[in-house]
């Protein structure tokens, strides 16, 4: 299975990631400097470029996973890396929706988790420049998964009732869904 090769792969290359299990996931992640948020978010970009090219996958990456518990996250969406220095979910809408997400700290396996459909976030950009944005559908539950390691919480944490599973699935082919 690919997805085992993956790992075994990854376990080899890329030792800095951690694992559930880890403590340090479990950390609620304390603020950084501007400075600081910069430096670990390099290193987090080069983490997750690294995976991407191992596995093909990966929209994301906290500071916790490379074992800092520190509040910073970094996505790569649109071939571009972002960077999310303090970030904080400010607002949360009602409606929600479902989605087998995998994550690089569960390994092989994913959980079908219901989380807001739109969200409300604050964060320091790379400039130190404090953003607020409206996000909505599949980057609005990109962002509440990296913000809850900065929680200490992983996706199987907030798995749906009978919701884990082995990642058998082609995370690509993914959608959203309004009910499980």
């Amino acid at each position: 299975m690919q997805v085992v090769r993956n790992l075994e792969t990854i376990l080899e290359k890329i030792p800095e990631i951690r694992y559930a299990g880890d403590p340090i996931l479990r950390q609620v992640a304390g603020p950084v400097t501007l400075e600081e948020g910069l430096s670990i978010g390099e290193r987090l970009a080069k983490v997750l470029v690294k995976y991407r090219e191992i596995t093909g996958t990966g929209r994301g990456l906290a500071a916790p996973q490379i074992g800092e518990s520190k509040s910073v996250f970094v996505t790569y969406l649109d071939d571009k890396i972002e960077t999310f220095i303090n970030p904080e979910i400010t607002e949360r809408s009602r409606e929600t929706n479902f989605y087998r997400e995998s994550c690089m700290s569960a390994g092989i396996v994913a959980a079908d988790v219901e989380r807001a459909e739109r969200i409300v976030l604050t964060w320091i950009d790379k400039d130190g420049v404090r953003q607020t944005g409206n996000f909505d559908g599949f980057v609005a539950r990109l962002y509440q998964h990296e913000e809850a390691h900065l929680r200490g919480r992983l996706n199987l944490d907030d798995a749906a009732p009978g919701g884990i599973l082995l990642v058998t699935f082609d995370p690509f082919q993914e959608k959203l869904r309004s009910v499980r």
